[in-house]
């Protein structure tokens, strides 16, 4: 997902893109994947590396990682960077979908990942994104349903993060589409402010790495430049 980013970012930067259990060519571990776990094995892989310090660009469920891993390491993190995601747990409404959601890719997983990828992208874009669209179908096609649901139940399951972000309130960065539907963006816009967080709103949906790339890798520049 971050192949064309990624390639502009290692002009100036070392970068590492990381299939997480449960997504892409890594398996799925047990029966839950936890933020907490998500967040254990990326300071192991930063660790693997010697990496004393780094800055962390994260999209979506990324995100509840990255904060999941702030709170344990904040003395790691150089520059913190939210992508369509938000310090928020889920609300009861969103915990249900999950287990819904849970229920419909046991019994029919292909129509669950086709209408989940879709619903990620707004109506008025399907037509002028229908290629991008069908290749991160196909993308998703390649995580294993055992991975799907231990990643939705630990999305499911975690827990506010809103004081992580007050702490790295100096070096974070929230970007967020002002269209983004999947997120509560009236309350993570809110709490960006309450916390002195830096807060970029730009058109588009919760897939800005898709919709706008060239005004995102210029964003993110800019912040990390800094």
């Amino acid at each position: 997902m971050w192949k064309s980013l990624q390639m502009e970012f290692s002009k100036t930067h070392s970068v590492y893109a990381l299939d997480l259990p449960g997504h892409g060519h890594t398996k799925a571990v047990g029966y839950i994947h936890t933020m907490e776990d998500y967040a254990a094995l990326v300071l192991a892989f930063a660790e693997d590396r010697k990496l004393k310090s780094f800055s962390l660009i994260s999209h979506s469920m990324g995100g509840y990682v990255a904060l999941a891993l702030a709170e344990l390491h904040p003395e790691k993190i150089k520059k913190l960077i939210l992508l369509n995601s938000s310090p928020l747990a889920d609300s009861e409404v969103k915990q249900k979908e999950r287990d819904r959601a849970i229920i419909m890719i046991q019994d029919h997983p292909e129509v669950f990942v086709r209408m989940a990828v879709k619903h990620l992208f707004l109506p008025k874009d399907q037509k002028r994104l229908a290629s991008e669209i069908d290749t991160a179908i196909l993308e998703a096609k390649t995580c294993s349903q055992q991975g799907i649901i231990n990643t939705l139940k630990g999305m499911r399951d975690r827990k506010e993060r809103t004081e992580v972000l007050n702490n790295l309130s100096t070096n974070s960065f929230i970007i967020l589409g002002e269209d983004d539907k999947v997120i509560n963006f009236e309350k993570t816009k809110h709490l960006a402010k309450e916390a002195g967080v830096e807060l970029e709103i730009l058109p588009g949906g919760h897939m800005l790495y898709i919709e706008h790339p060239d005004l995102l890798l210029r964003t993110v520049q800019e912040f990390l430049s800094r």
